[in-house]
């Protein structure tokens, strides 16, 4: 599963019944190269007036969006000597989404469909490639289980009116695709990777296509904050805080977009001191900084995010000591760095 660090996740795929002879499969390959350029927008006329953004895609149309996240973790360990893990990976995922239903009070049902997954990764020298409906060998398979186990899966979502993801269901064919491709999982195990699968995999993914949009009437320089559930960071306790502000409109075609600057700010508690009486072990950390940046551009004309670009930052660092096998004691750090990317487009 993916750390909570990693800003990004999957998403899954409507599936279809039909016969193989009338239906041919699209070749999406070409779909899945990453438009890391910044969007062709020119100034609007008149730059200062109100605008509301209000999730508003049309029933029945099924929208496709692109994500492609981007992380490099190195981890430096010195002790008698000098050792470095590096894990570079960059994934991009193809995301249908079609809008259901719409209640009396605004919320959307939406099915999502994940047609294609690319992954590339590099781990310490050793590179595993995964595409979806290319990658045949059973042991690559099992080893990107999660990534497999989305396609040709659908699940359901409920959005509110301005974003934000309500619940997530209707995603058993994932979780099954899953425990066959990984048949060796304990039975009290299962609900526990149920979980980790929705909640960890599944909704990152959908968060970036309905982020949480304010309600209120907008205009250039209008801020908004959104605080997230405080959770635990390795030994310390994390509350972050996302922070957006208008930077203001722009023209795309026949569209009126706003620019948003996307920030964070993060305050972390708790003793940097951990012991281990039981192994004799003690580390002092450096009490991280998290942080993110990005730009988010939201289609007003039509009502829906257009494209973003977000990046997070965190550097870990500690000292460590604890008896050595052999006899005596041992001193070193560890110091990580992970930094990550994730870039959304419709297309």
């Amino acid at each position: 599963m993916k750390k909570i660090l990693v800003l990004f996740t999957l998403s899954i795929l409507l599936w279809g019944c039909s016969k193989k002879a009338e239906n041919k499969v699209e070749d999406l390959s070409s779909k899945l190269t990453v438009d890391t350029t910044e969007m062709k927008t020119v100034p609007v006329d008149n730059p200062n007036v109100n605008f509301s953004m209000h999730f508003n895609f049309q029933k029945g149309k099924t929208y496709l969006y692109r994500l492609a996240s981007f992380s490099d973790d190195i981890k430096t360990f010195k002790f008698d000597s000098v050792f470095v893990q590096s894990v570079k990976q960059s994934t991009v995922y193809l995301v249908n989404i079609t809008l259901d239903n719409v209640d009396k009070d605004g919320v959307m049902e939406f099915t999502c469909n994940i047609p294609s997954i690319l992954c590339n990764e590099i781990a310490n020298g050793q590179v595993i490639n995964y595409q979806s409906g290319k990658t045949k060998d059973s042991t690559a398979l099992q080893a990107k289980a999660e990534y497999e186990a989305l396609i040709d899966n659908p699940f359901s979502l409920r959005i509110g009116k301005e974003g934000g993801i309500l619940e997530i269901f209707r995603a058993d064919k994932i979780v099954n695709k899953f425990f066959q491709l990984k048949p060796f999982i304990p039975s009290e195990k299962k609900e526990e990777v149920r979980t980790e699968l929705i909640q960890e995999e599944l909704r990152p993914l959908v968060t970036q296509i309905f982020r949480d949009m304010p309600s209120k009437t907008m205009m250039k320089d209008s801020s908004w904050a959104i605080q997230q559930p405080e959770t635990k960071f390795l030994i310390f306790n994390l509350q972050s805080t996302n922070l957006f502000k208008v930077l203001g409109l722009e023209k795309y075609g026949s569209d009126t977009l706003a620019s948003i600057n996307a920030g964070m700010k993060s305050v972390v508690t708790g003793d940097p001191k951990y012991i281990n009486k039981e192994r004799g072990t003690e580390a002092d950390f450096k009490v991280p900084q998290p942080s993110a940046s990005g730009t988010i551009y939201f289609n007003i004309s039509k009502g829906y995010i257009q494209k973003s670009s977000v990046k997070t930052q965190v550097n870990i660092s500690y000292s460590i000591k604890g008896p050595k096998p052999t006899g005596g004691i041992q001193k070193g750090t560890i110091n990580e760095a992970i930094n990550s990317s994730n870039i959304l487009e419709l297309l």
